[in-house]
C-alpha cells in the first residue's frame, strides 16, 4: 500500500484528501485482517489520519463558536469582520 506519509504531508493535505486516504486505508486494513494479516504500521498511519481529522473538526467547531459569540455580543458582523 503506498509510501509512508510524513506528519508534514498530513498537515498540508486537504480535509477531503485526508478523509479519503483514511477511509481507503481502514478498508485495506480490514480486508487484510480478514485474511489473517496484520499491518501495525498502517494501523498507526490510520490513527495519525484520524487524529488530524478530529483535530480539524474540533478547530472548526471552536472557531464557529467563537464567531457566533462575537456576533451575539454585537462585536462584529459578518461583513465588517473581513474589512482590512
Amino acid at each position: 500500500m503506498g509510501n509512508k506519509v510524513t506528519q508534514e504531508d498530513i498537515a498540508t493535505m486537504s480535509s477531503e484528501e485526508l478523509d479519503g486516504r483514511y477511509c481507503s486505508l481502514v478498508s485495506y486494513i480490514e480486508r487484510e485482517h480478514k485474511r489473517g494479516k496484520k499491518h501495525l504500521e498502517l494501523e498507526t498511519e490510520a490513527c495519525y489520519f484520524y487524529r488530524e481529522l478530529e483535530w480539524r473538526k474540533t478547530v472548526r467547531a471552536n472557531h464557529l463558536t467563537y464567531l457566533q459569540n462575537k456576533l451575539l455580543n454585537g462585536e462584529e458582523t459578518l461583513y465588517n469582520s473581513y474589512e482590512g
